[in-house]
């Protein structure tokens, strides 16, 4: 392994520690969409893609366990960064997109009676945008891992 891949996998490593609970929610949000994905895929009697989405998503639940107890989170990082990296993804573009819904809401509160909603709608907008910028950083450790990877491979 070259000493450039080594230390983009130390630097996605610190990165995934330092933000380990977002992770830890992008993969079991993850691990529940494939395992539901595979739940439509069976029911259609596509049993091949279902088995697929089964793999993936038990892959992403032991790699959500790992880290959830503080396991060596350089390991996991240097095996599995290709199901964290996939996992960050998705849960960005749905934290932007959750976002992106609220604001059009958020707007539309005027009045006494929807000073909860409005105040509980501001704190998931806050809330998604923070997930959102973290798994930015993450997602940029990690396609640092995935460039080093290729660039070592060629």
């Amino acid at each position: 392994m070259s000493t450039t891949l080594t230390d983009a996998i130390k630097a996605a490593a610190g990165m995934v520690d330092r933000h380990r609970g977002v992770v830890c929610l992008a993969l079991t949000t993850d691990r529940e969409e494939l395992r539901l994905a595979a739940l439509r895929f069976r029911s259609r009697s596509v049993h091949t893609v279902a088995n697929e989405r089964e793999s993936e998503s038990e892959l992403a639940g032991h790699i959500a366990n790992a880290l959830t107890y503080n396991s060596n989170t350089a390991f996991w990082v240097e095996q599995h960064w290709q199901t964290i990296l996939a996992a960050v993804i998705r849960r960005e573009a749905s934290d932007l997109a959750y976002r992106r819904s609220i604001l059009r809401w958020l707007g539309r509160y005027e009045g006494p009676t929807d000073a909860p909603v409005f105040k509980v709608q501001s704190w998931q907008y806050k809330a998604a945008g923070q997930r959102a910028e973290a798994l930015a950083e993450v997602k940029a450790a990690l396609t640092a891992v995935r460039d080093a990877s290729r660039t070592a491979a060629a």
